[in-house]
């Protein structure tokens, strides 16, 4: 009895956050929830020396500032964690200090995958001059012979960043970018502008699917209470 209550309790909370949320939407226009600068990684392939070895991974980056005015002095830093090889060299490490652990007369050593590979990729941008609502691509390398991960999700640091006619600074500049991944219906088309009533329609659509969710659970906790009390 006591977890259908809490169900219940759940439920009816749920309910009265959905239209406060709604609310929340319609009262801020002020926000301009589509200003930012789009950008994804594209059409990445690999570059072989002449034995035949991958050396490292060109990519292409298109960037889309969709704010009304020009991004300039720009320097965005993308890292991607190999958790593979890091969970390999984990690996090897603990194998190192058990053995060391049986014999510790043994002398210890690094094993070959750390001495080779290093679990984390880097690459540094520097973007030219964007005006507002221009869209730019760019030609990158990635010195590695990985070019798979470079279409996973990474960490985006940007270093530095001025709109207009202000002073480059690093302060709040990651806050500005936003990476498309290749699960984003965008990411296989030209970016575009995102006008705010399409920005809250998007907010409407995730508010009503919660408000069912929140309705479906509430109709089987009733029903449930009610079998309960006949």
């Amino acid at each position: 009895m006591n977890k259908n209550i809490t169900l219940l309790m759940t439920a009816l909370a749920l309910a009265v956050f959905v239209p406060a949320r709604n609310s929340a939407v319609a009262q801020n226009k002020e926000v301009k929830t589509n200003e930012s600068v789009l950008f994804k990684i594209h059409d990445i392939a690999p570059e072989k020396d002449v034995n035949g070895n991958v050396t490292h991974c060109n990519i292409s980056i298109t960037f889309f500032n969709r704010y009304s005015k020009a991004l300039s002095n720009s320097q965005i830093n993308l890292t991607w964690d190999d958790e593979v090889i890091d969970d390999i060299i984990d690996q090897e490490d603990m194998n190192a200090r058990e053995a060391l652990r049986r014999n510790p007369k043994a002398v210890q050593m690094r094993y070959t995958t750390a001495k080779t590979t290093h679990p984390t990729l880097s690459t540094t941008i520097k973007l030219p001059l964007i005006n507002a609502h221009q869209q730019i691509s760019l030609k990158n390398k990635v010195m590695t012979d990985r070019c798979f991960l470079l279409i996973n999700d990474m960490e985006v640091k940007v270093m530095s960043c001025a709109f207009a006619d202000e002073k480059a600074s690093s302060r709040g500049c990651t806050a500005n970018f936003q990476y498309v991944s290749p699960k984003d219906p965008q990411y296989f088309s030209e970016f575009k502008e995102i006008s705010y009533e399409e920005a809250v329609n998007i907010e409407q659509v995730q508010a009503d699917q919660l408000q069912n969710e929140t309705n479906a659970i509430y109709d089987d906790v009733v029903s449930t209470l009610r079998k309960i009390g006949d």
